[in-house]
């Protein structure tokens, strides 16, 4: 009794005879007892699959293992014992499902008094809330239990103590015993079973122990014995462990309802510039480089495979598809998937030993939901396509794209290699940098999502702010914005003398990629703008002396005469990566002037920001 919620201690011969009286009325609780409630709380020791998986999302509410306790221990001092908070966490719909299965059959019961056991005496005046009824959000077994606390806090923790007693009583530990257990028998079936011969002896005990005659009419009744008794069999089946069979039975089940193909998507932790694909916990002693030198990105190890990571901690993105057949080269829709859009992609073949492999952390921290046992729960020979991209880029986060198929082993493939960090790994000379690449800090900056940034040459900021339709005189800052309802419309204005120029900026705004814009401002000096929004849509502007020199989406169609195609020298428009810095070079290539992020920072925090059409 030393892990159950702390109860009175009660004398070997009152146990023996409240196991005694409790025995006589198990079997007739038992067989009002519904299969579908019940195997919720019986699986509540077991082993729960992750929300969002297949068992998540095809049985009832479940509550994971250890969730009980750690309900209970937040509602300590809050006004509520551990019995209220198993309760409360199994749900409503659960608990009144049981109330309304098993009220007659309380009603019924006829218990003789047990001599010996602890005396519950109701305080001279107990108030309550006497809301209830169809639009009382708790339930009737929970406001039940509630009152029962206030009234009598030692009540529930009791029944609790007493159920873990009797439930290895020999008098009572056969009558819970689950007999469904050969080959044939279902997960539910077990569960159910587990479940409903806990519940039973729970509301068996809660009948025995609360002296119902004695208290007052809010609390008596069937809802505070069957939620307190339900309350006390969640806690204890807590931590009990499942029947003989039921691993057994939920592998079946989970085999049987396993389908393919599926695609998940999520994010786990990097450690050690490591995340892996693994049958259980990610191995020790994995060396940080020394697997890789042979590809760059994938090592094969016993029972899954390592991926290395650019980041040595922190967050990485994750889609991960299983197939039943292998996937194309390349997706017959461009859109779709290509090589072109990843740095790396390596294919390498493994064996699962047992299944239902999961994305895991080098440090034990579980992998989004959606992203765990995904793998088949079989075993068998894999291939594995792993493609990254972003390793290089610090100010940018990674993400990565897991393939897998069943396959007989084959030797390892790299399909691309282009990035840096993989040159260095397989001991090769590495690529120069994208010309881009000084610019992606744009994506961690706060204009990631949807901006405009405009670079006027040779011009004044005031004759900038009115071609913006702003008034120079009445200023304050971005940041300042953020909780104004009408915060659309704005833009600020940095003028650096040094560099010739003056740097605008639109948050979440694109009239800096208005053609009349454009060119009032080309007539101040060269003008450039760079328009993305959350949608992936671009706008790259040049323009020149009241013209517009190029003006269209940034894509390999992107109008490119004699004079643009030598500001688009070396830029890779063929793919969508990164266009929103490749945009900002071209600005830098046609004002002379490369953004920085000290820039942004002045541009939100400084009284730079003008309201367009204030004029």
């Amino acid at each position: 009794m030393a892990d159950e919620e702390q109860g009175p201690r009660v004398r070997v011969e009152v146990v023996q005879a409240l196991a005694e009286v409790v025995a006589t009325v198990l079997p007739q609780l038992l067989a009002r007892v519904p299969p579908g409630p019940a195997a919720v709380v019986g699986r509540l020791g077991a082993a729960a699959p992750p929300p969002g998986s297949l068992l998540g999302a095809a049985r009832p509410r479940q509550v994971p293992p250890g969730h009980m306790r750690s309900v209970a221990a937040r509602r300590q001092g809050h006004g509520g014992s551990a019995v209220l908070a198993a309760l409360r966490a199994l749900g409503v719909p659960v608990a009144e499902r049981l109330l309304g299965a098993l009220e007659l059959a309380v009603d019924d019961l006829r218990l003789p008094p047990v001599p010996g056991l602890p005396e519950l005496r109701l305080p001279r005046q107990v108030s309550f809330d006497v809301r209830a009824g169809t639009g009382d959000p708790d339930g009737a077994a929970v406001r039940a239990v509630q009152r029962l606390d206030r009234a009598l806090p030692d009540a529930s923790a009791t029944v609790s103590t007493l159920l873990a007693v009797l439930a290895r009583h020999p008098a009572i530990a056969p009558l819970l015993a689950v007999t469904e257990v050969e080959p044939a028998a279902t997960e539910a079936a077990i569960a159910a079973g587990h479940g409903a011969a806990h519940l039973a002896l729970g509301v068996a005990v809660a009948a025995a122990v609360l002296p119902t005659a004695a208290l007052a009419p809010l609390i008596a009744g069937p809802p505070v014995i069957i939620g307190t008794g339900l309350g006390a069999a969640a806690v204890y089946l807590a931590s009990a462990p499942m029947p003989p069979g039921y691993a057994e039975a939920l592998l079946a089940r989970r085999r049987s309802e396993y389908r393919l193909p599926r695609s998940c998507a999520g994010s786990v932790q990097v450690r050690g510039h490591r995340f892996g694909l693994f049958e259980g916990l990610f191995p020790a002693g994995v060396d940080v480089d020394a697997p890789f030198s042979a590809n760059g990105l994938v090592a094969v190890v016993p029972g899954g495979v390592v991926i290395r990571t650019g980041q040595a901690d922190g967050s990485v993105r994750i889609r991960l598809r299983v197939l039943a057949e292998p996937p194309p080269p390349e997706s017959p829709r461009p859109q779709d998937w290509s090589l072109r859009d990843w740095d790396e992609v390596v294919e390498v073949s493994w064996h699962a030993d047992v299944g239902s492999a999961s994305v895991v952390s080098p440090d034990g921290t579980p992998a989004e939901a959606a992203l765990r046992e995904q793998m088949p729960p079989w075993p068998g020979d894999h291939r594995l396509r792993v493609a990254a991209r972003g390793r290089d880029d610090a100010n940018r986060s990674e993400s990565y794209e897991l393939w897998v198929w069943p396959a007989p082993p084959a030797p390892e493939l790299v399909r691309r290699r282009t990035d840096q960090l993989g040159h260095r790994l397989r001991g090769e000379p590495e690529p120069p940098a994208p010309p881009e690449g000084h610019l992606r800090w744009i994506y961690a900056s706060m204009l990631q999502e949807a901006a405009t940034i405009t670079v006027v040459a040779n011009a004044d900021r005031d004759d900038v702010v009115r071609a913006f339709g702003g008034d120079p005189g009445h200023r304050r800052s971005l940041v300042s914005l953020i909780d104004l309802p009408d915060r659309d419309g704005w833009m600020a204005a940095l003028a650096l003398p040094e560099a010739g120029v003056v740097v605008v900026a639109e948050d979440n705004g694109f009239t800096g990629s208005h053609p009349e814009v454009m060119r009032a401002l080309s007539r101040l000096g060269p003008a450039a703008s760079m328009f993305w929004n959350v949608n992936a849509v671009t706008r790259l502007t040049l323009a020149r002396d009241g013209d517009i020199v190029a003006a269209d989406e940034l894509t390999e169609s992107y109008p490119a005469g004699p004079e643009v195609a030598s500001y688009l020298t070396g830029i890779d428009l063929t793919s969508w990566r990164n266009r929103i810095a490749k945009g900002l070079l071209v600005v830098e290539r046609f004002t002379g002037y490369a953004l920085r992020p000290g820039d942004l920072d002045r541009l939100w925090t400084d009284d730079l920001a003008h309201r367009i059409g204030d004029r």
